[in-house]
């Protein structure tokens, strides 16, 4: 094969996999409430996550795993099998149980009694098997305000 042809179909191998890559999707804590059966041990809660896309193709995944922190603190982690498809340039909000400790969770409502109606919260995780080709981390901070009683 001549040389100015395998550089060719380098390039052009190189200019399709930049078309695949992907901007990193948005993760925003929309609502969390208590669920289930609370033990001595263990609280659990169902965190509403708001997923935005920000590219052009739909986003495809077969789950995420995540860290959550409440004003600082380590409040939750865990994983879920869930898959969800987000259009093009669109959001959708994604359920999950998340399950913690009677320590974080006392520790949390003394922070919410003691001070503000706002919790601030960072979210840092992994969506899983994106467009059925690699996981894509995620990072974010922000308020997450308390609903009126």
């Amino acid at each position: 094969m001549p040389r100015y042809l395998r550089v060719l179909l380098c390039a052009l191998m190189l200019s399709g996999c930049a078309s695949l890559s992907l901007q990193k999707p948005e993760v925003h804590i929309a609502d969390i409430r208590p669920a289930g059966n609370a033990t001595l041990f263990e609280q659990a809660f169902d965190m509403t996550l708001r997923i935005n896309n920000p590219n052009q193709q739909p986003l495809s995944a077969q789950g995420l795993r995540f860290n959550l922190k409440l004003n600082g603190d380590s409040f939750a982690s865990g994983v879920s099998d869930q898959p969800f498809d987000i259009a093009p340039l669109s959001s959708e909000k994604v359920t999950i149980r998340i399950h913690t400790s009677l320590t974080n969770w006392l520790k949390q409502l003394g922070n919410v009694l003691g001070s503000s109606s706002a919790l601030a919260y960072q979210i840092d995780g992994t969506v899983i098997s994106v467009n059925g080709l690699s996981n894509v981390s995620f990072s974010s901070k922000g308020d997450w305000k308390l609903p009126a009683p």
